[in-house]
Parts: C-alpha cells; structure tokens; sequence
C-alpha cells in the first residue's frame, strides 16, 4: 500500500523519490492557492525530489467557466504531471480525448455502486490508473469492489469529511461589505474560514470555507483510519491518501511515520489534535439514523405543549412564541431541551413583547418569562401538569 498527499510548503520537506504526491491549481482545484507560476515552480521541485505528481482537477463547472479552465491547462508544465485527477464529466473528456495522461477517476460522490463505477473506467478505458472510493462505503463492500474492479483503488485514512458544498457563496454574503469588494475576494481566491453549529442539536464547530469554488461544510471529527491499515490491506486497496492541507508538517510526518511501521499508530492517535471517528468503514448504519434527522426532543409530544424558547437573555428573560396552550402567572413549565434536559420552572414573571406585565399569554403571542439558567433556544415548552 502506498501513501499519497497534497503538496503544500510544509509538506515539500516529506517529499522523497517514489513519493506520490498531489499537486493543485488554484483555478483547478477546489482548495488549491497555487498561480501559474507557483504551481510550475512547485512543480519542478517536486520532480527535482523524484515525485511521483498528479494534477487534481476536481471542480465542478459550469458552461462558461469550462474553457477558460481548459486553456489554462495550455500554460502548465503538464509534461512533469505522472497523472490527472478528474471529477467532472466534462474534465474527464476533455482529458480523455484532448491529452495522453493516464487517469484517476474520482467517485468520492454519487458513484457508491459497482456497476456506476465499472461503467466509468469502461467509458475511459485503458488510461485509468485507479479510482478513488467514497469514505461512506463499508470495508465489506470496499473490498467486493476491489475484488471486481481491475484497477487500483484509492482511499481516505486520514483527513477532513466533507459532507456538504455548494457552489454560493455563503459566508461572504454575511458580511457588511460592498460587492465589488466580495468579488476582489473571489477573484483572488481568498479563502474565507468559520464554524457553524446545528439548530436543532447541540452539535457545533463544523468547519466552513468558502472560496471562489463554493462553500464547503467539513464533518466535526476527523476520519482516522491509520489504526485500520491491516484491514485496508486485507480488502485490496492499494494507495492511501492523506489529506495534509489543513494541517502541519509534523503531523503529516508523523502519519506518514505510522503508515510505514515507525510510529506507533495509538500513541499517533492518542496525540492527534482532531476528535476522530472511523466513519463508515466498519459498518454502514445509515438507514438508522433515519428517524433522528428531526431530533425528537423538538417536537410535540402531549396536550400539555405549550410552545417554544426562541431566546434567552441571561438574568432578565426568556422568550417564549405560544402555539397550542395559554400560560398565566404562577404557572408551572417543563422545559425539554435540545440536547434532552428536562427543567422546571414557575412563572413569576410575565410580560407582552414589548415589556408591558400581563396577566396571561394566549396562543399565538409572544411573551416574556422569568429566566432560568440552562434553557437554551429551540427548548420545547410544556405546562408541568
């Protein structure tokens, strides 16, 4: 099995003869920063270091944005490229029928059967060199799939999930500035970096980045499965890619150390500054999850409902939108939290929406409580009969 990662700075001093490695454009590739220049002059010393040097063109495009991205090909050292990394089905004709490289395919999406992903490499033929798999496929089913596929396959270890893009520009869009400055930002690829969180759970710090390309939304843990290598080896895959371009040389160095046996994978894995999961790789229990899309916490549940917190202010107040049942002073609440919290509280304040005291709030008005520690927004509330 062999070890693949992305070319940044750091990562240039991991780089040896016989390393793969993958190097991005930032026109091209979805997280590249590289120009022209940068990336011809990156190029020839990866090559200068015997690398082994794939070119990812893994953006999705739109008619007018085909061309240009094509012709920029015409101004790269693609002489010094081993081979090209494409996801969209026009890249992939165009590479097919417009170059001679050979040709990584990558299925990561909408590809999670064998006969989509057979279909693909027919259609391409002899030039496919391998297929990148989907970190949601199972080890039983990566391993049918490499049992029946004749060419090599490649497969996530270590690295960021994606589990959402889109190609608006999501963040940007919330700031206080003025257009012409947004799009000086998505000219020059400036990335932009947050953290989002859930409404209806407890769930936050999802990494978000939004460049020119779209807005990319990252799992919370990271997938590790350096501590599955026996397994990965046992179902046939060959090349192990390590997503490095979030993260330091040492610890690129240190998985690379891991995956050849000089690290030990625990003590890796124990120093590791991510929260990790191993994704589906064991099992694949998706359809489980199924009925916690909505989580059930926030839904209604009896007669007694009331209605829903939409905001708290620490010492002062609690907002609460009545849906089904009215509430007066002296009133006893259950409130059940998102994360699943029960807390009760009695009522020895209440106020309309503009601050005026009342005496009780009917279905359909917003009112104001007394507050009470521990109740966030998006708790369900109920008359605590």
């Amino acid at each position: 099995m062999k070890p693949i990662f992305y070319y940044t700075e750091l990562a240039l001093n991991q780089v040896g003869p016989g390393s793969e490695v993958i190097i991005e454009h930032k026109e091209l590739s979805r997280f590249g920063k590289l120009n022209t220049s940068e990336f011809n002059h990156a190029l020839s010393k990866l090559k200068e270091k015997g690398a082994q040097v794939s070119l990812e063109w893994d953006i999705l495009m739109s008619e007018t944005d085909f061309a240009s991205k094509a012709s920029l090909l015409n101004e790269l050292e693609l002489d010094l490229i081993d081979s090209i990394r494409v996801q969209d089905p026009g890249a992939i004709e165009y590479v097919k029928h417009n170059l001679d490289h050979k040709i990584t395919l990558i299925l990561e999406t909408g590809n999670h059967n064998l006969r989509g992903i057979q279909s693909w490499i027919d259609h391409v033929g002899e030039r496919v060199n391998r297929v990148v798999l989907s970190v949601e496929l199972d080890k039983k089913t990566v391993k049918n799939y490499c049992e029946n596929l004749e060419v090599d396959v490649e497969f996530l270890v270590l690295g960021r999930i994606l589990i959402f893009y889109t190609p608006r520009n999501l963040l940007s869009s919330l700031l206080p500035e003025d257009d012409e400055k947004k799009k000086r930002r998505l000219v020059s690829n400036e990335f932009l970096e947050a953290s989002g969180e859930s409404e209806e759970s407890p769930h936050k710090g999802f990494p978000l980045i939004e460049n020119k390309h779209g807005t990319f939304m990252f799992h919370i843990k990271r997938l590790f499965l350096l501590d599955c290598l026996s397994d990965l080896k046992e179902c046939g895959v060959r090349q192990l890619r390590v997503d490095n371009r979030f993260d330091s040389e040492d610890l690129l160095n240190k998985s690379l150390l891991t995956m050849n046996g000089s690290c030990d994978v625990a003590s890796f894995k124990k120093e590791y500054p991510y929260d990790v999961i191993k994704g589906y790789f064991n099992t694949n229990k998706t359809d489980v999850l199924f009925k916690k899309l909505k989580n059930y916490r926030l839904q209604r549940k009896d007669e007694s409902y009331v209605g829903e917190v939409l905001e708290t202010n620490k010492a002062h107040y609690m907002a609460i939108l009545i849906k089904k049942s009215s509430i007066k002073l002296g009133d006893e609440l259950k409130f059940i939290t998102p994360e699943g919290k029960e807390l009760v509280c009695k009522v020895h304040q209440l106020q309309n929406s503009v601050g005026v005291d009342i005496e009780k709030a009917s279905v359909d008005e917003l009112c104001l409580i007394n507050y009470f520690g521990s109740v966030w927004p998006k708790s369900q509330v109920y008359l605590n009969i």
